[in-house]
């Protein structure tokens, strides 16, 4: 019941902040960017833009590099991974124990870049590559993701980057007409 407690709504709290607005943002323009142009792949550019929007340009860009250097790491591993799976037939004993090996190769890959934020994204990419997609699509696939990721990273930077320089020219507007 404690727990419970814990978890109560407070509607002092329930309020919309400057990266809240930002990430409603740039999940706006990930959706209407895929939109536009016909691409699949709308959850992975979208949930790359909320996963990279951090509090500031500097901490966005930071996190947003790691994330497509994981992803790069974790399709990295998913294509080794299909050359195994074709060599031997697509068995799931392939499945079984290569995955798993994959999944520590990207996370000691990750570690040994001194990459430890990408690590969630890299393994992330390698499961959702290895487990969910058929093998005749697996090589466009892993460039096609990376690609959905760059898209996310940059609008998320994009956006911290603009917002926060209209914030910025919106507030010294301001002050100068009190100012007066």
């Amino acid at each position: 019941m404690d727990y419970l407690k814990r978890h109560k709504f407070d509607w002092s709290k329930f309020r919309l902040g400057m990266r809240t607005f930002k990430t409603g943002v740039a999940v706006f323009l990930v959706l209407l960017i895929f939109g536009l142009f016909g691409w699949k792949g709308l959850q992975i550019g979208a949930l790359t833009a909320v996963f990279s929007l951090r509090e500031d340009f500097d901490k966005s860009v930071h996190f947003g590099a790691s994330r497509i250097l994981g992803n790069s790491i974790g399709g990295f591993f998913a294509l080794i991974f299909f050359l195994l799976n074709s060599w031997f037939q697509a068995s799931f004993l392939v499945t079984l124990f290569f995955v798993p090996i994959m999944t520590m190769l990207t996370i000691m890959t990750n570690v040994a870049v001194n990459n430890k934020a990408g690590i969630i994204g890299g393994v992330s990419a390698l499961l959702i590559i290895t487990l969910s997609i058929s093998p005749g699509e697996t090589v466009l696939y892993v460039f096609t993701r990376i690609f959905e990721t760059f898209i996310g990273v940059f609008i998320a930077i994009l956006v911290n980057y603009d917002i926060d320089r209209i914030k910025e020219w919106f507030f010294r507007k301001r002050s100068k007409c009190y100012k007066k």
